[in-house]
């Protein structure tokens, strides 16, 4: 059973690194977008499954636990965005996922800081710590606007939708990666890079789209309203 599940999750991470970025290319809310999308987000999440089964009934893996629980949420919150387009229209299970991903990223730092004070691996121990915080940022941040269910702009599930999916394939390439540390940097003692690299390359690269497509759809958003307006008149 553990074989046929590292056989399928690995077969699914390739899958969700293909179609990553056939999705970067291929034109943004057609079918084909959308299609590919759900077969994404289906391998991504069976990724956290499978990941997550290895952990709890065969060997537990810190690497495991971390990008479980990473492109979990990135993927979940991309496609529930898009679900909640108005503020305030979240669900219960929205909240609770924002809530526990918070309070893992919180339990991650207090472990990393455990590694790095009363183990070897200070190392592991500072890449937890960093990892935790930006999970618990991204829970509470995300909780903390479901209660206050601030004003935003009228596209800004679009943003965010972009920068979760891209946050999840960003998740997908750093597991390859670190999983695969001889083919990017064979026999360094930097291999620890392999954790922040693809982040800090992919991060930026993300931005950029999102503030492009942003600029789309701001621009069509005001060419609608222009035609309203003269046809009020």
């Amino acid at each position: 059973m553990e074989q046929l599940l590292i056989i399928s999750h690995v077969f699914c991470g390739a899958t969700v690194l293909l179609l990553g970025l056939i999705q970067m290319i291929n034109r943004k809310g057609g079918s084909n977008h959308k299609i590919i999308g759900r077969i994404y987000v289906g391998a991504m999440w069976w990724i956290c499954l499978s990941a997550w089964s290895i952990i709890l009934f065969y060997r537990f893996s810190t690497f495991l636990m971390v990008i479980a629980v990473l492109t979990f949420y990135a993927s979940f919150t991309g496609v529930r965005v898009l679900r909640r387009k108005e503020v305030g229209s979240e669900k219960w299970y929205d909240r609770v996922v924002a809530l526990i991903t918070g309070l893992f990223g919180i339990g991650l730092m207090v472990y990393g800081g455990y590694l790095a004070f009363y183990t070897n691996n200070q190392i592991l121990g500072i890449l937890c710590s960093v990892f935790g915080f930006f999970m618990s940022h991204s829970g509470f941040q995300d909780l903390r606007f479901f209660i206050r269910k601030s004003s935003v702009d009228k596209s800004w599930w679009l943003k965010q939708h972009i920068e979760a999916m891209g946050g999840s394939y960003i998740a997908a390439i750093t597991a390859f990666a670190v999983q695969n540390p001889n083919i990017f940097l064979p026999g360094s003692s930097y291999q620890w890079l392999l954790w922040i690299l693809p982040a800090a390359i992919g991060s930026p690269l993300i931005s950029i789209m999102s503030k492009k497509w942003m600029g789309k759809s701001n621009g069509l958003l005001a060419k609608g309203n222009e035609h309203i307006n003269e046809g009020a008149k």
